[in-house]
This record gives C-alpha cells, sequence and structure tokens, in this order.
C-alpha cells in the first residue's frame, strides 16, 4: 500500500485524523501539500520514496481515475478511485492501489484527506491533472475495479467474503 512515510503521517506522534485534518485545511489555504510516498502498490504511477502533492478533495472533485490520500486507522494511504459504491447510509468511495489484487474498504467521502494532483521524482514534476493523465488513471481505475471485483466475487465463492460492505 502507497503509504506516506512514518515522518510524515506519524508527524512525530501525529494521529492519522489529525493529519488529515492538516493536509485540509492547509490545501484549502492554497498551501502546497507535499507528502513521501512509502510502499510500491501504486506502482508504476508512484514509486517508493516518490513525493505527491496534495489538493484538498471534496465529493464533488474526485472523480474516477483520481489518485486520493485515504485516512485510515492505520495511517495515510495513497490510492486510485475507480468508482462509488451505494450503501444504506450514503455512497462510500472504492479505492485500489494500481499493483493491488483487492479493492480497499469502501470509504465515506468525508475521510478522503486529499486529491493528488502531481508526483515528484528528483527534480522533475509530473502533474497528474492533464488530460492524458486523467485518461490514463480512468483506464487504470477500469482495470483495477475489474481485478477487484472478480477477486471479491472469488472471494465470496469460497466463503471468504469481507463484512465491510461489498
Amino acid at each position: 500500500m502507497a503509504r506516506a512515510r512514518r515522518s510524515a503521517s506519524s508527524g512525530g506522534g501525529l494521529r492519522p485524523d489529525l493529519l488529515a485534518a492538516l493536509v485540509r485545511n492547509l490545501a484549502a489555504e492554497g498551501r502546497v501539500v507535499e507528502l513521501p510516498v512509502r510502499g510500491n502498490s501504486m506502482r508504476p504511477a508512484l514509486r517508493d520514496g516518490d513525493r505527491v502533492r496534495v489538493a484538498p478533495a471534496t465529493r464533488t472533485s474526485v472523480r474516477l481515475g483520481d489518485v486520493v490520500l485515504r485516512v485510515e486507522p492505520s495511517g495515510p494511504a495513497i490510492h486510485r478511485c475507480v468508482g462509488w459504491w451505494p450503501l444504506r447510509d450514503g455512497w462510500r468511495v472504492l479505492t485500489m492501489g494500481d499493483g493491488a489484487r483487492r479493492l480497499d474498504a469502501p470509504l465515506p467521502p468525508g475521510r478522503l484527506a486529499g486529491r493528488i494532483v502531481a508526483r515528484v521524482r528528483g527534480r522533475e514534476v509530473r502533474p497528474f491533472d492533464g488530460t492524458w493523465m486523467k485518461a490514463r488513471g480512468r483506464c487504470r481505475a477500469f482495470r483495477s475495479l475489474i481485478v477487484g471485483l472478480l477477486a471479491e466475487g472469488w472471494d465470496r465463492t469460497r466463503g471468504r467474503a469481507r463484512s465491510d460492505g461489498i
């Protein structure tokens, strides 16, 4: 799972929910929020050691294929939005790493801390908002959603279904 490094996610003991609020507030003020990436679940788009720039995320700003910063009890995670899932109490965001084989647990939109707008690798900055990158993101999201739903179906037939709403 592509995650923010411990130094950024813990911030010297900063809780994940506080990190989410901090990222939202700084991004809303127009400040550049840049976090390091740990892990390879978003490879090849993001590699271990890359840095990402984060913008505020709202229910209407997150689109299929966008890379988002999720807030989980274990810490922040950076994954791609592969769809929206309806539940009785509202919609949930479905995310999954580009290199992962399973969907993440559905997430209420309010638990998204931000949307990744650029990757910084060395001195190269690659924006994720361009037309080409958005098209690639949608293709990867569609592929990931198909793989994730097939894996969920396979698990259900084997009696290993998750109980988190999918």
